[in-house]
């Protein structure tokens, strides 16, 4: 176990802590150094940064270019305090995984602008403090998980065959600190437990060999992770999870372990709704300011490894980001409605959800169909006594219709339940018809998919764009899209059945199963899945995630 200088130890004891957690929480917003979002945060912008805030502390911070990457991007240290024991501290060794990194630069700066105030000063002195904020720059530049090599550099510790990995092994051995700090980004949709809870930050003190000794060393980093769930619980109740604590034998974390220096591992993740993603970058400020505080206090003696042995373990596959409970689903082809939930991911790249848009489309995909009462959700749509249906399909007849064939008509068609247009057009008109449908498409629409005639085409033909419907029931709806000239006073159930099959020609395209895109029809009221064209209506459509008409009924 360490031991800190006597005097050093006597002083602290007998002095109270110098900020609280709940402190730093609240000043964070004025203190931070990077206002850039993590996601955005490129490495050009983060060299400038540190270049700032060297010239900011001249006498009190060593910056130090370490090496290049594969690219041949500079990867920098930043070296701060003068204490006799050593904290290592890494970011983005995954170029994806950005939140810790300006928390780093964020917790310099304020260790510097208040190094005369008890809490600060306890440990500059106490600690010297190494971080390597962006091990990754080419992973980061662009926004990927492994190096230009293709090597995951967390899986690289034995061959050490890449060049940050080289770096960080040689940062270790000549440092040897007392502890690190490996700082990731996981999963958004990872739970604490099966709580439904996200697991914003999940902790862990690695273990140094398959069978999970308990060393001294380990011992502190669980004291640590202990620290922090104590730190961050206020500010994300029931959010805090246990990472996965096997012996990896490839991985950095492990190995660091297993040469001397215990890890701690900080897992950000997802946040509940209403969250910004810039808070999980103020939870790592807040959490390592404070474990930091402790261990230069009394080597973390006042925390209770207990805490963190009762963590409830990480946990996948327990959290959709929409999860419609309660509804029947029909199956095109078949009469019999089956009662089934239905659960959806919509993956948001996070450098949109931080606001430096890619240009990226969203994507989506079901995940469960079926029993997801015990799944955790980011939104519930209550779908009692509703219908679930695939979109439907239309057909376009003819070359002519290019007049009417345009981004509006394909979305006014989708808020009415379109979910693919098939234009058939003659062999000379395919390559036009096909540029035509390039320049109209878009989120939010109805897709146009160009056939050659002749072909076999749905149902429900359109000879013109879409009326608005009088109401949202199906009478009214299947009037406006004017399916082979239907009108309301001859429409029967026998019509609402053959308008509900439209389908595209492959039945498997317009089947609600796991691993396609979110897109389907929710009609209300339709108890134990059957329908009354005057009384049944369309409540909501959403097409490949994006909900375009309505909500719950």
């Amino acid at each position: 176990m360490r031991m800190a200088p006597l005097l050093l130890v006597l002083v602290l004891q007998s002095t109270a802590l110098a900020f609280t957690p709940d402190q730093l929480w609240q000043s964070w917003p004025e203190e931070r150094f990077v206002r850039t979002p993590a996601p955005c945060l490129r490495p050009a912008e983060l060299n400038a940064e540190l270049q700032r805030l060297s010239e900011l502390y001249p006498e009190k911070i060593q910056l130090t270019e370490v090496g290049r990457s594969f690219e041949e991007r500079p990867i920098h240290l930043v070296s701060l305090g003068h204490g006799p024991d050593t904290v290592l501290l890494w970011s983005q060794m995954h170029g994806d995984e950005p939140s810790a990194t300006p928390a780093l630069l964020d917790i310099a700066s304020f260790l510097l602008a208040h190094a005369d105030e008890p809490g600060s000063a306890a440990i500059l002195d106490g600690l010297t403090l190494v971080m390597i904020p962006m091990l990754n720059p080419d992973g980061a530049q662009d926004y990927r998980r492994r190096n230009a090599q293709g090597i995951d550099i967390n899986r690289d510790a034995r061959i050490l065959a890449t060049p940050e990995g080289r770096i960080l092994k040689r940062i270790r051995d000549e440092y040897q600190p007392i502890l690190g700090f490996n700082l990731h980004d996981q999963d958004r949709r990872k739970t604490a437990g099966n709580t439904g809870v996200p697991a914003t930050i999940a902790v862990l003190a690695v273990t140094g060999d398959e069978a999970r000794t308990l060393s001294p060393g380990r011992l502190r980093a669980k004291r640590a992770c202990a620290a922090i769930v104590e730190t961050l619980e206020p500010h994300i109740p029931g959010g805090l999870a246990r990472f996965d604590d096997s012996w990896s034998p490839r991985s950095f974390g492990d190995n660091l372990t297993a040469w001397g220096t215990p890890v701690v591992l900080i897992e950000s993740g997802g946040l509940p709704p209403g969250h910004h993603l810039e808070e999980l970058t103020r939870l790592n400020f807040v959490a390592i300011l404070t474990v930091l505080q402790e261990l230069a206090r009394n080597d973390l003696m006042n925390s209770d490894t207990q805490v963190y042995d009762t963590l409830p373990l990480n946990e996948k596959n327990a959290w959709a980001d929409v999860v419609v409970r309660g509804g029947f689903i029909r199956r095109p082809g078949f009469d019999s409605p089956y009662r089934a939930d239905l659960a959806f991911n919509i993956a948001v790249d996070d450098r949109d959800a931080a606001g430096c848009a890619t240009g990226n489309a969203s994507r989506s995909r079901i995940v469960e169909v079926g029993d997801a009462a015990f799944l955790g959700a980011g939104r519930v749509v209550d779908a009692t006594e509703s219908l679930l249906l695939a979109p439907l399909a239309a057909g376009i007849e003819g070359w002519s219709a290019r007049r009417w064939v345009n981004s509006k008509m394909l979305a006014d068609v989708a808020r009415l339940g379109v979910g693919t247009v098939i234009w058939e057009v003659p062999r000379g008109k395919v390559e036009a018809a096909e540029s035509l449908a390039r320049e109209v498409a878009g989120e939010g629409r109805a897709r146009l998919e160009v056939v050659q005639a002749p072909a076999d085409l749905p149902w429900l033909t359109l000879t013109g764009p879409p009326e608005q419907p009088a109401s949202q029931s199906l009478a009214d709806i299947v009037h406006a899209l004017g399916g082979e000239g239907k009108t309301k006073q001859s429409l029967t159930t026998e019509t609402v059945d053959r308008f509900l099959h439209s389908t595209l020609p492959s039945a498997a395209e317009s089947t609600l199963r796991v691993g396609r895109p979110a897109s389907f029809l929710l009609l209300h009221p339709a108890p134990e899945g059957r329908i009354d064209p005057q009384t049944t209506g369309l409540t909501s459509v959403t097409i490949n995630g994006m909900e375009i008409l309505g909500g719950s009924p």
